[in-house]
């Protein structure tokens, strides 16, 4: 079966048009109808039912049901080739989140050292799309932060690490410097910045906020921590986040706020598709680090 058959064959059961799905793919409508009677071969049936005097295009009974498990067919493909390219790889993937990597990795990778040599690492933005690729096995381990302290997958090796709450950061000339802290209605009419969409303090912020029905007015987002900790620095701005972002600004006063969201980090491992002797060594390695690090007394 041709995989280029099926991708056609995906949007034209989502399109219901030859043209549409031609244009979608650059290619001329014969192409995409010479790829639908590749499949009706292959499955001995017809997928699509059309009707030209009023330009009727539909899915039979049997089109439905590859539709169903196109989608399934495609991404199981793509996997078996991600595994096949990993099993040839002399190298090791590690994945981590910009924001907190900086924060995690010094303490690591000391211990890793054997690696350094072979270590490919995957960097994103959130947390979300990290874990996609985890359960995808682009990744094959990785440090990340969630809402949630644990997860439930069973595919999945989770260790703890530490949980950080969201607080105000000022410079000592704020007018909050004095404050010992800060209910959530007072955020409202504060002045603050923040990261901005794409990262997963973002995020966990936003679903705080729409939990405690808050109508920021004054909310200023930023992509570059640099830029935030220089505006926090000015001493107009404060800043709502964690620690792990305000990291080595000693100068910086830390004013905690009332019920704050937290960030958890963790590292997680899947532990069911299948990875080199050589990933699986420094996941297994990686595993012990951490376990040592933020498990053990």
């Amino acid at each position: 079966m041709n995989i280029r058959d099926l991708k056609y064959f995906i949007h034209l059961a989502e399109s219901l048009s030859f043209t549409k799905t031609a244009e979608a793919f650059y290619v001329s409508q014969p192409s995409i109808s010479i790829a639908l009677k590749r499949l009706e071969e292959n499955f001995e049936t017809t997928l699509i039912q059309r009707n030209r005097a009023v330009q009727n295009v539909q899915l039979t009974e049997s089109g439905e049901i590859l539709y169903r498990s196109a989608h399934e067919i495609l991404q199981t493909l793509e996997r078996t080739k991600q595994e096949i390219i990993n099993s040839q790889a002399e190298t090791v993937s590690f994945g981590f989140l910009p924001t907190i990597g900086g924060f995690y990795l010094p303490k690591i990778l000391p211990d890793l050292a054997e690696y350094s040599m072979l270590l490919n690492f995957i960097e994103e933005e959130s947390s979300e799309v990290m874990f996609e690729m985890i359960r995808n096995n682009q990744v094959s381990s990785a440090i990340i932060s969630s809402e949630k302290p644990i997860f439930e997958e069973k595919w999945l090796t989770q260790v703890p690490m530490e949980e950080h709450d969201f607080a105000i950061y000022v410079n000592k000339n704020h007018k909050l410097a004095d404050r010992k802290s800060l209910s959530v209605e007072e955020l409202e009419e504060l002045d603050f910045i923040t990261l901005g969409n794409g990262y997963t303090h973002n995020t966990i912020m936003n679903h705080w906020i729409s939990d405690n029905g808050l109508k920021l007015k004054k909310v200023r987002y930023s992509n570059e921590i640099q830029t935030i900790n220089s505006m926090i620095d000015s001493g107009i701005y404060a800043g709502f986040m964690t620690d792990i972002i305000i990291r080595n600004q000693d100068h910086l006063i830390k004013v905690p706020v009332e019920d704050a969201p937290k960030v958890y980090t963790s590292l997680i491992i899947n532990n069911e598709t299948p990875v080199t002797a050589i990933q699986k060594k420094f996941n297994d390695e990686v595993l012990a680090i951490v376990n040592k690090l933020y498990t053990e007394d």
